[in-house]
């Protein structure tokens, strides 16, 4: 099955970026892949975009993720260190390119063979969830843990490949005690705590 969800979690600043897939084809699944992607700003004289791009080979599968998005909003975000101003993207576009020549399984039983394929990818900020990781959290990894907890909160169970480990849980019992369960509503399931 594929993936119809995302949670982008990336630095302000930029830098390595950990998604986390989701879908709820058969059920609810996650998978975290850590620091697959990069986040970024690209730049000239006439704008400003923040830029999430990922390239995923498994085997003979090879897919490519660009989003970009015009910094379009100034968001206060209080971490350890106080509070600072960031431009962000309230919205990203972009697409997934995808192809597999399936060598290493043959035809399929009706007869097919090979895959290719893309989608239009569109992320949103979820301004909730980008606040509370920042204030709550001092690591990537531990904030990647407070969505992974949010997701198994809400029946989502990882699928084959995930990365999340017992130590991220502990962090996030140690950093978080308590979830407002509001910030994590059953109509925005899937869509990204910085960018999707």
């Amino acid at each position: 099955s594929f993936y119809s969800g995302a949670y982008v979690i990336a630095p302000a600043q930029g830098g390595a970026a950990t998604i986390i897939l989701t879908t709820e084809e058969a059920g609810r699944f996650y998978a975290v892949a850590e620091e697959s992607g990069k986040f970024f700003v690209a730049a000239n004289a006439q704008a400003r975009k923040a830029v999430f791009s990922a390239a995923a080979l498994t085997g003979t599968s090879q897919a490519f993720y660009s989003a970009s998005g015009i910094l379009n909003r100034s968001l206060l975000l209080k971490g350890p260190s106080g509070a600072r101003s960031w431009r962000v993207a309230e919205q990203i576009t972009g697409r997934l390119m995808a192809s597999d020549d399936e060598s290493e399984r043959g035809p399929a039983p009706d007869g097919s063979y090979g895959v290719v394929g893309n989608a239009l990818i569109t992320g949103l900020l979820r301004e909730d969830l980008t606040a509370n990781a920042t204030a709550g959290f001092s690591t990537q990894s531990g904030v990647t843990s407070y969505i992974v907890e949010l997701l198994e909160k809400y029946g989502y169970t990882p699928d084959s490949g995930t990365l999340t480990t017992q130590e991220q849980t502990l962090t996030v019992e140690e950093e978080l005690s308590v979830i407002d369960a509001s910030l994590f509503p059953a109509e925005t399931q899937g869509q990204a705590p910085a960018n999707d």
